[in-house]
């Protein structure tokens, strides 16, 4: 089947939602499909793009050199008009996008799609808000299918916006990374606790560094941010156990996890995007925690209701309910460290879960979805 992703996201870049979009691309391609992902002319141009996010399984790409900033305004209707006509939609069997407007014009053209839906469409323009409200398009017959990545994202398009719950599909994020698990006979003294993406106050940049200054036994490595960021960071917080390194491309992500013992999640009540920007605390299904699950990592996370779908605390993960007290986390780091049945335990369950949900599976239900 001829495939068509039309994505808005800057690519190669540090976006969730562009390394996701490769993923599902390169799942696609390996089952067999023929896959045409397009693309605005942006991202880090310098990096190749199938190293960068280490996609072994090529498909084609197609950038429209005009857009060489994110379309927005204008740009944001021109973008999905252009990258429909560039695809030769005629001879496409299936269209997927997370664009609204794109969705919309391929309702038009009586063309069959996937809309994928990550977030509230609070995020969308003006427009875009006025025309899923009133029109009410999500129950277009062309769209097949529309993939929510939450139950709580499902339930609130039902809900909100009237589509269809036989419209609705609930797919979790997934990875595609592969690590051999490794069962622990005994745990070091000195545990190595990671975090790997954005350093916004959000994600709980605050607690790791107080986490840090307060827990001298362990060591803590810190992945994410610019150099300029991790430079500053490094010069104001010089204790020995803590280690900052700037943002890593996915194709190294599984060398450095393989190092780690426990990867930290410490989320407060307002969890931002790209940007430092909006609050995706109720519907969001971050990519790093199925990364983790696959390598089996212990997490250790904050209580979050919409994370509660993947992660159960003492099944194949660790919530924390008070998620402001470093206290509480330290104990929680503590409890395990003196436990190491339960530490493989936990690991092992989230590493069959994982691995059985990759993204070659995800792709496949989304096939056989239609």
């Amino acid at each position: 089947m001829n495939i068509c992703y039309i994505s808005n996201s800057a690519a190669p870049s540090k976006n969730a939602s562009s390394l996701q979009t490769a993923k599902l691309c390169e799942a696609l391609s390996k089952i067999g499909h023929n896959v045409n992902l397009v693309l605005p002319n942006t991202g880090y141009r310098d990096e190749n793009y199938y190293n960068f996010y280490d996609i072994k399984n090529k498909f084609r790409i197609k950038r429209i050199k005009y857009f060489k900033k994110f379309p927005t305004g204008i740009n944001y209707y021109l973008y999905s008009l252009f990258s429909i006509l560039i695809s030769k939609y005629k001879n496409q069997n299936l269209f997927i996008t997370r664009n609204f407007f794109t969705s919309l014009l391929l309702c038009f053209l009586n063309k069959a799609h996937i809309l994928e839906i990550h977030d509230d469409i609070h995020i969308e323009g003006r427009i875009v808000k006025f025309i899923v409200k009133h029109f009410k398009f999500l129950n277009n017959k062309n769209i097949l299918k529309i993939i929510t990545t939450t139950k709580t994202l499902k339930n609130k398009y039902h809900k909100s916006y009237s589509v269809k719950k036989d419209k609705l599909l609930v797919l979790h994020n997934a990875s595609s990374i592969k690590l051999k698990f490794k069962k622990y006979k005994s745990l070091n003294k000195n545990l190595k606790i990671g975090y790997f993406g954005s350093i916004y106050k959000s994600r709980g940049l605050d607690m790791l560094i107080r986490l840090s200054s307060k827990d001298k036994t362990n060591e803590y490595y810190i992945y994410g941010g610019s150099k300029k960021e991790i430079k500053n960071l490094s010069n104001k917080y010089s204790s020995k156990n803590l280690h900052f390194q700037n943002y890593i491309p996915y194709s190294k992500i599984r060398r450095k996890l393989k190092n780690i013992d426990i990867c930290l999640l410490p989320y407060t009540n307002k969890i931002t995007v790209s940007g430092n920007v909006g609050d995706i605390s109720k519907y969001t299904s971050p990519l790093k925690i199925f990364d983790y699950m696959i390598t089996g990592k212990l997490i250790i996370c904050s209580n979050i209701k919409v994370i509660n779908e993947v992660l159960k605390h003492n099944i194949n993960s660790i919530l924390v309910f008070k998620k402001n007290s470093h206290d509480v986390w330290l104990k929680e780091i503590k409890k395990i460290k003196s436990n190491v049945k339960k530490f493989n335990k936990l690991r092992f369950n989230a590493y069959k879960f994982a691995n059985k949900e990759d993204f070659v599976w995800r792709a496949k239900k989304i096939i056989s979805s239609i």
